[in-house]
């Protein structure tokens, strides 16, 4: 067998293995992207923390780039000088640029993509760390690909031949771009200078390199090496959907677990990463009961990951904890001399990744060895944050130490412990170790006003978000009603900006109206989080049932709903839509002001039930009953309602 058929069938068999596993080989979201001029031009930097990079829920618009095919992206048609050649591929953690080698690799060894690579060389950096000693090109590949006995430098000297280098982040060498030159296959040199005279084209100069890593360790690879600059990016809505919908199953049930997702503009942000999108379903779903009807439960990032690892083994859980600790900014696949370090055998931390994989991951490699990664990097961090408030609630006067933690967390511009800072507000949340009035929240409020303009007010909303999910929203309405400064030292110009930007977090629409071509009960259900966010809900002529009203309640009788005007005039809603209304519209947490039911063909039992919200409901100021048969009886039943003190209404038609 030919050297390329032989590679051809030592990769099918490798990733025909994690096919099967389950690993989804997902559509390509690559595109181009000329990162490092982006990166001169606006001034951003390559090193701050990955979730500025996902999480966009302080912005108004932002850039989506168009998607090209992996066969684009890996070509051998592309010219290059011996020295720029490398295509670089960057993402965030748990994006899908792994998967996106091993979809590569897997296309080509099945003759399906890529079909002028003559052999694809795909390596990984954690398996590269294993290598210490020195060792000439080909006895590398040899070690990868020990099959490949007829390897040598005639078949590598051609322009046919690609490097595929994944995961550079995870590489524990350096890159020195002045070493000495290797130019012959067959030369002795460490690892690190063959790779590094891979890049700089002193070796193999014909070959194609592909190398992908996480935004910061990109910063590694000079310009002047670099062909061509691409991003994996994450899902767009339509694939978060169909992934989640695919992790559920039940289409209902799906259906409430996206609507939990949209409601947070920050968790509809991070679900754009496959792994997080993935946790969250797998969270949600027994979070949310299929007959819990519509009732929305809002979970914050920290609880969702509270839920993930409280089933897990707990003796094994606190060691991670330790393991996290040790480790966070540092190291993120563990070798089986970090796991010696907190006592943690490698048949310990294989048996809770078999039992826990979203927590836990176990990856097998050269010289049979084993790795473990945490499931995201996320998880490291709630880790971390969990075993530092361990050690914290041991001690006096957590608040201030919470607050040593948030100033050393302000000294960094690039927001390295923006994601511990966040988890570390959400579980003193869950553990109940503050006063609601607590010095700490008020030393934040203080911090976000005075950093209004940077990144720093971000992170630390999402800190105090992740404690309240309302914070800062009654002194923001405060400084609307009055016009007046709610905190003591701030201008009208910080508390404008704040307004901007709570707008934002929070994905505030004016008004929501269906397309034509979707005016329906099924379709209404799937907009809840929409209607939510809005101030308006304006569903008149949706051809609507009383089949949505359970689901409608439940945005009416939730305290964090923006809906103010809701008109559902001439649609089917009748008596028994009504009387599902009137649960939300009487709860204590019903802020609706105007409701529109005119034509909706009812009667006066309809107007019986909403006496009842004429004397509860202390925010309802118009009615509209108009073009609907209530008779004397449905008249005198809202006069009834219309006596009662409570009642507030103004316009009654």
């Amino acid at each position: 067998m030919d050297l390329e058929n032989c590679l051809k069938n030592i990769l099918k068999n490798k990733f025909q293995k994690v096919k099967e596993a389950g690993n989804s080989l997902l559509p390509s979201r690559l595109c181009y992207r000329e990162l490092k001029q982006e990166h001169k031009q606006f001034h951003t930097n390559l090193l701050q923390n990955e979730f500025r990079f996902i999480d966009k829920s302080d912005l108004h618009t932002w850039v989506v780039y168009p998607t090209v095919p992996l066969s684009e992206i890996l070509s051998c048609a592309w010219k290059h000088n011996s020295s720029q050649r490398t295509v670089l591929t960057v993402g965030v953690c748990g994006v899908g640029k792994t998967t996106t080698v091993q979809r590569c690799a897997l296309e080509w060894a099945e003759g399906k993509a890529c079909q002028d690579v003559h052999l694809l060389f795909p390596l990984t950096f954690w398996e590269l760390n294993l290598l210490e000693h020195e060792l000439t090109l080909i006895e590398l590949l040899l070690t990868f690909f020990p099959d490949l006995k007829e390897l040598d430098r005639v078949s590598l000297r051609n322009s046919h031949v690609c490097f595929v280098l994944d995961a550079l982040d995870e590489y524990h060498g350096t890159l020195d771009f002045h070493c000495p030159t290797v130019s012959d296959v067959s030369e002795l040199s460490t690892v690190e200078n063959l790779l590094t005279n891979l890049i700089r084209g002193d070796l193999l100069p014909l070959a194609h390199i592909w190398i992908t890593t996480r935004f910061a360790a990109a910063t590694q690879i000079p310009d002047r090496f670099l062909l061509k600059e691409t991003e994996v990016q994450g899902f767009n809505d339509e694939q978060q959907e169909e992934h989640l919908r695919a992790l559920v199953g039940d289409d209902n049930l799906a259906d409430k677990v996206i609507n939990h997702v949209k409601i947070s503009r920050s968790l509809d942000f991070l679900c754009q990463v496959p792994t997080i999108c993935t946790i969250m379903a797998h969270v949600l779903k027994a979070h949310l009961k299929p007959d819990d009807g519509f009732k929305i439960h809002p979970l914050s990032l920290t609880q969702i990951y509270t839920n993930l690892v409280k089933a897990s083994n707990p003796e094994t859980a606190a060691k991670l904890k330790m393991l996290a600790k040790l480790w966070m900014g540092e190291c993120e696949v563990f070798y089986d001399y970090h796991l010696s370090e907190i006592d943690l055998s490698v048949e310990e931390a294989s048996t809770f990744s078999k039992a826990c994989p979203l927590v836990l991951k176990e990856e097998n490699g050269l010289h049979n060895s084993t790795v473990f990664r945490f499931g995201h990097s996320s998880i490291l961090e709630f880790f971390a944050a969990s075993s530092e408030l361990d050690s914290i609630e041991t001690k006096s006067d957590p608040s201030r130490l919470c607050k040593c933690l948030v100033d050393t967390a302000l000294e960094s511009s690039m927001g390295k412990t923006d994601v511990f800072l966040r988890f570390i507000f959400g579980l003193l949340r869950e553990r109940g170790m503050l006063e609601p009035h607590d010095p700490l929240l008020v030393y934040t409020k203080k911090l976000i006003l005075d950093y209004i303009l940077s990144y720093k007010a971000v992170g630390l909303f999402h800190c105090l978000r992740e404690y309240d999910n309302q914070a800062l929203l009654d002194e923001v309405k405060f400084f609307l009603k009055y016009r007046f400064c709610p905190i003591s030292n701030f201008s009208e110009m910080h508390w404008t900006i704040m307004l901007q930007r709570t707008s934002n977090f929070e994905g505030i629409r004016d008004s929501f109206e269906m397309p034509v071509s979707a005016r329906c009960d099924e379709k209404l259900i799937r907009q809840l989080a929409a209607i939510f966010k809005s101030k308006k809900a304006m569903l008149r002529f949706s051809n609507l049932t009383d089949k949505c009203c359970p689901a409608l309640a439940s945005i009416l009788s939730t305290k964090e709903s923006y809906l103010r005007e809701l008109d559902l005039g001439f649609n089917s809603i009748r008596d028994e839509g009504v009387r599902e209304l009137v649960q939300g519209l009487s709860d204590e947490n019903c802020r609706l002001k105007t409701i529109r039911l005119q034509g909706c063909g009812l009667t006066g039992h309809s107007c019986e039930d909403l006496a009842l919200v004429l004397r509860r409901s202390w925010k309802l100021r118009e009615l509209d009953l108009s073009m609907n048969e209530i008779g004397d009886d449905g008249v005198r039943y809202l006069a009834d309602g219309l006596r009662s003190p409570e009642c507030q209404l103004e316009t009654l038609r």
